[in-house]
């Protein structure tokens, strides 16, 4: 446990660069070479590992991404550089994709967790405060009549932020089951302050009532998309378990714990099964590489939630076997065998040792 608190504070003062402004930014990686905010990134760090962070850091960064929320209708960025320029899509100017579609979820998720931290009065005001910024950010994400994340456009959205070089399209799970959450967060805050959250708790039971029609194959297991890359999408599994989503955890624990050897790797997950390799990509991805068949600690606890009710012993071995891989090796973004991508990887660490405070006990 030692041991991957002290690797987690590390990348964390590595990875922080100064905005222009000022505010402190805590980027992808514990060298700072990746110099901006990414937004899903952040939220890892807070949720995981916000006892090593300052909370006014927090408050700084979470203004200076709404700041880069896109005028016309509260889109938030992908990621926000020190100059305050907002970028909303992966990659580059040449990226074929339209806008994330996590990041508003993200934003709110952000913002719940600096919440928390403040005296309730205080909490109140920020939330109220910050409240347009992040109905705008979950309102302007495009939704079916069942209230599930729709990706239609064209070209499709980049998806959730750690497959967004796969081409997802139809409706789609992890992004849905984000947005669920998020408005789980929406609901709570603005019943902590007396406003009516009725909308929103009716917004989720639509989202529950259609989720197993449109995702979950005859296993029980939930399928990434109902169109391009329509497979077992190992991460969204776990994050439903993770999160309390109300599908049967039963099936996706017994499947997780029967293919382990062919999902987990060191301690960290595959997002498809072994063998397997998404069916479209926005860019050409080799299969075993990336985000196209590598294993990425980032999905950890939530691997250890979907398991650890079943099998402890198993989910404390998977954090283990991380760590040890990491004091060896390095924390990277992802690996597979000798093939190893971006050394000093922060939410491979922050995840893992929130992994570790539940699991290492």
């Amino acid at each position: 446990m030692d041991s991957i608190r002290a690797i987690t504070e590390k990348l964390l003062l590595g990875g922080r660069v100064k905005a222009d402004d000022g505010t402190v930014l805590y980027t992808p990686d514990g060298r700072g070479f990746y110099r901006a905010l990414w937004v899903r990134d952040f939220a890892y760090s807070l949720q995981s590992a916000g006892e090593l962070i300052p909370g006014e850091d927090m408050k700084k960064a979470i203004d200076f991404v709404i700041r880069g929320a896109r005028p016309c209708d509260g889109w938030i960025p992908d990621r926000v550089e020190p100059d305050g320029t907002a970028r909303y899509t992966a990659g580059d100017e040449t990226f074929p994709a339209s806008p994330n579609l996590d990041t508003g979820p993200y934003l709110v998720l952000c913002a719940d967790v600096y919440l928390k931290r403040l005296p309730l009065d205080q909490a109140r005001q920020q939330f109220l405060a910050w409240r347009n910024a992040m109905e705008r950010s979950l309102s302007c994400l495009p939704v079916n009549e069942d209230h599930l994340i729709a990706n239609f456009a064209q070209p499709p959205h980049s998806g959730y932020g750690f497959v967004d070089c796969i081409r997802k399209t139809g409706l789609v799970a992890m992004e849905t089951l984000l947005y669920w959450d998020a408005l789980g967060v929406m609901a709570c805050w603005m019943e902590e302050c007396a406003l009516d959250a009725a909308a929103i708790h009716a917004i989720r039971s639509s989202i529950e009532k259609a989720f197993p029609a449109a995702f979950l194959d005859c296993q029980g297991l939930i399928l990434a998309s109902t169109g391009d890359c329509r497979q077992i999408d190992v991460w969204a599994n776990c994050y439903a378990v993770a999160i309390g989503f109300p599908v049967p955890k039963g099936p996706i624990a017994d499947w997780l714990i029967a293919n382990y050897d062919g999902i987990v790797e060191a301690g960290q997950i595959r997002h498809l099964p072994k063998g397997e390799a998404w069916q479209r990509t926005f860019v050409p991805v080799a299969p075993g590489e990336y985000q196209n068949g590598a294993c990425w600690a980032t999905a950890i606890h939530w691997f250890c939630d979907a398991i650890g009710w079943k099998d402890p012993a198993l989910a404390a071995r998977t954090v283990r076997d991380a760590i040890c891989y990491f004091e060896k090796y390095g924390v990277f973004e992802c690996v597979n065998g000798s093939y190893r991508k971006l050394d000093t990887f922060v939410a491979s660490a922050v995840n893992t040792y929130a992994a570790a405070k539940k699991w290492l006990v």
